[in-house]
């Protein structure tokens, strides 16, 4: 995978989410399988290639808010800490890692809208994921669109 470049993402104070956790009990655990968090990434590289081409949305209806849910799926999962594979491997940043260096495995090589995009947009998701502060979707948009 190519060499991501650094990029700095702000967040204004109302447009950061926070996972609210009852204080009474311990977080809940979230629980799925290898095969869907790998759907997770590769929906929301294939959105944000898109997004990259200056295209506003997946040709398919509803796959690019989908996509935008996964992306903050995976945030909570990855900055929560409560989250599981099936087989019992906690998602953690070294599993999202080694998932994103594999994403160019796992995607068509040809006929993706933003296809030339692909590695750009496993850069913008993992700075993405890794922020302290999630993203607002209005945000992810207006940074895919900078050029």
């Amino acid at each position: 995978m190519q060499r991501c470049l650094s990029m700095e993402i702000q967040t204004e104070p109302e447009s950061r989410h926070s996972l609210l956790v009852d204080a009474a009990g311990p977080a809940p655990v979230d629980t799925v399988t290898r095969a869907e968090f790998l759907l997770r990434i590769d929906s929301c590289v294939r959105y944000l290639a898109a997004l990259l081409a200056g295209l506003e949305s997946m040709p398919a209806d509803g796959e690019s808010s989908a996509a935008e849910r996964g992306r903050v799926q995976l945030w909570h999962w990855l900055h929560g800490g409560n989250a599981f594979l099936d087989e019992g491997a906690p998602i953690d940043f070294a599993l999202f890692d080694a998932a994103i260096q594999r994403v160019g495995e796992r995607l068509p090589r040809r006929g993706l809208p933003g296809q030339e995009n692909v590695l750009r947009a496993a850069c913008l998701l993992a700075e993405l994921t890794h922020a302290r502060t999630l993203t607002d979707p209005a945000l992810v948009s207006a940074i895919a669109q900078d050029p």
